[in-house]
Formats: C-alpha cells, sequence, structure tokens
C-alpha cells in the first residue's frame, strides 16, 4: 500500500530535508493535497509544530483536511500524553507516537491500554539512533528500539529514515530485518522518488510505504489505487 504524505508546519504543506527545521521544501495548500489524496485508504499527517510543541498545534488545517477525505488519516507530531493521543483522535483515526515509548513507558502501556489498534508507533532513525522531539533528541540505539517493539508488540509501526528524509536519494533499508516483526505491519518512509524505490522497499518486507514529494510530483506511475 502506498499511503500519502501530508507534512504540516505553519498551517502550510511542505517537505523538510533531512528533518531540520529551517530547511525544507514549500509544497503547497494541504486542502488542495487532501482533494488529490482523496481516495486513498490512509493518509498520514504530520504536525510539524506539534512535535515541537508537544501537543496538536495545527489541529484546524488537519480538521478541513480529514473534511476533503473519504478515507481514513493517522496524526503524528508531539503527542507524548494520553491527553494529546485523545486531541489525535478526535481528528484522525489513528495516533502516532514516536517520544512516548521511550521516554514515558508507563504513559505508554496506557495509552496502549485505552486505544489499542488505533495507536501506532513511529520511530524516526538518524545514524543508527532514533530520534524525538522533533528530530532533535536521540532516545535509543535502533537496536534497542526494536528490542523494545517486539515486547510491546503495537498495531503498526513507521519506520522514517530521517537520514534520506525529503531527498529523493532512495530509502534506506539497512534496518528492514531487524524490524521485521515488532508490530504487525511494518511502514517505512523517507527518500522515495520513483517506481524502484517503491519496489525495492516491498522486496524488503515493509507492508507499506509513506510517501509525500515522489507524489505530489507525479513520479510514481507505477501507483494505481495507491497500490504497487
Amino acid at each position: 500500500m502506498v499511503i500519502p504524505s501530508i507534512d504540516l508546519e505553519g498551517g502550510r504543506a511542505v517537505k523538510r530535508i533531512r528533518g531540520v527545521r529551517g530547511r525544507y521544501i514549500f509544497v503547497g495548500n494541504p486542502l488542495e493535497l487532501a482533494e488529490r489524496f482523496k481516495e486513498a485508504p490512509l493518509v498520514h499527517i504530520v504536525d510539524l509544530d506539534g512535535a515541537e510543541a508537544g501537543r496538536p498545534v495545527n489541529a484546524e488545517v488537519v480538521k478541513a483536511v480529514k473534511a476533503e477525505l473519504n478515507g481514513e488519516c493517522e496524526l503524528g507530531g508531539g503527542l507524548r500524553s494520553v491527553g494529546a493521543i485523545e486531541q489525535a483522535l478526535s481528528l484522525c483515526e489513528y495516533a502516532v507516537v514516536g517520544t512516548l515509548p521511550f521516554t514515558n513507558p508507563a504513559e505508554f502501556e496506557r495509552a496502549r491500554d485505552k486505544f489499542g489498534d488505533r495507536l501506532v508507533v513511529s520511530i524516526d532513525v538518524k545514524g543508527g539512533l532514533v530520534m524525538g522531539s522533533g528530530w532533535a533528541q536521540p532516545l535509543a540505539s535502533i537496536e534497542e528500539a526494536a528490542a523494545l517493539l517486539s515486547r510491546v508488540r503495537p498495531a503498526a509501526v513507521i519506520y522514517t529514515a530521517v537520514d534520506v528524509e525529503g531527498t529523493g536519494l532512495g530509502p534506506s533499508l539497512k534496518y528492514a530485518e531487524l524490524l521485521r516483526g515488532a508490530a504487525r505491519r511494518i511502514y517505512y518512509a523517507g527518500g522515495i522518488a520513483d517506481c524502484g524505490h517503491l519496489m525495492a522497499v516491498k522486496a524488503a518486507g515493509f507492508d507499506g510505504a509513506i510517501v509525500g514529494y515522489a507524489l505530489y510530483k507525479g513520479n510514481l506511475s507505477c501507483v494505481k489505487d495507491f497500490q504497487v
């Protein structure tokens, strides 16, 4: 499955390069993107401002995007408490947490018990380290993260390769084998620019790919009805 991504900063759709604030490509109006992705089964939304604030910041924009979609959405960015997760779940069907399992395992357990399969875990990996707080703070090694995920067994995990995120240089799949079995579904994000990249992600065993800029540019002719 190909999952369209909309990254929000200051109410606009952007694509950060290697996760660095201030280094981004301006994409456009998020509502226009939502219209393009209207028939996607699932749309991935990241509140980049929320990732730094610790709560959803672009809530009104997310609400407007959701209203344009026929399918489901998942929202991530700064969801570090049960309250923030509840707010995200009032906007989308799924909430994506990153920092929480590593910095506050007890709160994560409470959230998992309360929200079940509506909770998705995202690990944003840079130089072999899982990053949090807007990709600014190292939380654990990828090996430690894989061990933790294997214990808690979330319904879905998103692996974002920050080293290539927003670059179009191709996917970084070196940890695919390590992550296999960490959740019922494993999705990949980062560096995808063409159909060859998508096929490599599929061959590595991921259940789907989260793609933004390559979809915006129309580079993925192999994608039909959001499938490869």
